[in-house]
């Protein structure tokens, strides 16, 4: 029982619900029509709210009548709330190194491939909600219809509604459980977001590691994306355009999550937020990690040789924050971060309940997340093959000057393309 008492006590110390958990989600976040005319998901693979509470409306309550709708609990009101600190100015700004830009090829050829599908498909959404419209990052032509909603389930019974029925509301297309329990039972991705912040206290500087991992467990493989920190967006509830890292430091680990499922157009089921100082002292606590430095550079007075290596935390941080003499830039070091997430996740896995226990109860100050421990517990259960079967998507973009800042520019035909990928 006192055991059980301190992991409890444990869990509210690092747990941090985001405002908006539970709520639906708001508009502009997750309808991007850039996503509206992408094929809908298949009937058997439900697709995961995340952190969201998917609307009220279904396809029963569509057909009653006004009155039998407006009996049961009212739908879609949501009352999510919007701090942060003021807008800050942008930091010195560096131009990326010559060889950072990714070419988008292959992109660019996946998802030309799928756009007659697309194009028979137009309307459908994968949320099923529809919101404001936001500007494209790129500027480029969204042609999205803006009064198209996903249709119904062909293979679902359909019933014409009375003539005293009120207005009918959408159908939204399968959806896995609420609960994130409950989700970790069925054939849907869940999608879990890293934050490491650049400060060595959380709430400060800005999103500097941002990381997507994708369970899929149809396929048994954990995804990796790295999403460049320079990434051209808008974010949520602002105006106008900026650094996807930007979010952080004007709301918080809650608005850079909404800028990550913006871009992506997918919601996030947990966050793990960690700062410079928590993501030093956790690899020290596990014994430190094996990397496999791809050339020899130096950092911050830590000396690094191409070959299999362990590095302590300090090391481990100048390891992932270099990118100046990368010749990939950015990019080169968003890979270098996943290779020290995939090594610690290694370690992790090897630890019992209780030695987990043991860890976070030192890294309480310096981790925030909305797991709860037994949530953790059954994510590894359930998810056992992501230590061994792992991939990585990269975004391709390029470098481009706007307005005197250096932006990695995304195009809507890549965040189509990794949106169909991680869904």
């Amino acid at each position: 029982m006192y055991q059980r008492q301190q992991v409890q006590q444990l869990g509210q110390e690092v747990y941090h619900e985001l405002d908006g958990d539970g709520l639906p989600p708001l508009p502009g976040v997750l309808d991007d029509p850039v996503f509206a005319q992408l094929p809908p998901p298949p009937a058997d693979r439900p697709v995961s709210w995340g952190r969201y509470q998917p609307p009220a409306a279904t396809t029963a309550a569509a057909t009653l009548p006004q009155e039998a709708q407006e009996a049961g609990p009212a739908a879609g009101s949501q009352t999510t709330g919007k701090s942060g600190p003021p807008q800050q100015e942008e930091t010195e700004e560096e131009e990326p190194e010559q060889a950072e830009t990714e070419q988008q090829e292959t992109g660019e050829k996946q998802v030309a491939g799928s756009q007659a599908a697309r194009s028979q498909a137009a309307g459908s959404q994968t949320t099923g909600r529809q919101g404001t419209s936001p500007v494209s990052p790129t500027g480029e032509s969204l042609a999205a219809p803006a009064q198209q909603r996903p249709a119904a389930d062909p293979a679902a019974p359909q019933k014409q509604a009375p003539a005293s029925s009120g207005p009918v509301q959408a159908v939204t297309p399968p959806a896995a459980p609420s609960s994130f329990t409950e989700r970790l039972k069925t054939r849907a991705r869940l999608h879990i977001l890293l934050i490491g912040n650049d400060e060595p206290e959380l709430g400060t500087g800005r999103g500097d590691v941002l990381v997507v991992l994708t369970f899929d467990p149809v396929a048994q493989q954990l995804t990796f994306l790295s999403v460049p920190r320079d990434t051209r967006v808008r974010i949520p509830e602002r105006d106008g355009q900026a650094k996807i890292n930007a979010a952080y430091a004007l709301g918080g680990p809650t608005l850079q999550t909404l800028a990550v499922e913006h871009f992506l157009g997918l919601p996030m089921d947990k966050f793990v937020e960690v700062s410079m100082n928590g993501f030093q002292r956790v690899i020290d606590l596990v014994g430190g990690v094996e990397v496999s430095p791809p050339f020899a550079f130096e950092l911050d007075g830590q000396q690094f040789q191409p070959g299999r290596v362990q590095l302590n935390g300090e090391q481990a941080l100048a390891y992932i924050r270099m990118r100046k003499q990368d010749p990939r830039g950015d990019l080169g070091r968003n890979e270098r971060q996943q290779e020290v997430i995939r090594s610690l996740m290694a370690s992790l896995a090897q630890r019992s309940p209780e030695e987990l226990n043991a860890l976070l109860q030192q890294l309480s100050t310096q981790v925030r997340t909305n797991f709860s421990p037994s949530e953790v517990v059954a994510l590894r259960r359930t998810h056992a093959y992501a230590v061994d079967h792992q991939s990585v998507l990269r975004p391709a973009g390029e470098n481009r000057r706007i307005d005197g800042q250096w932006y990695y520019v995304v195009s809507d035909r890549e965040r189509q393309r990794l949106h169909l990928a991680l869904r």
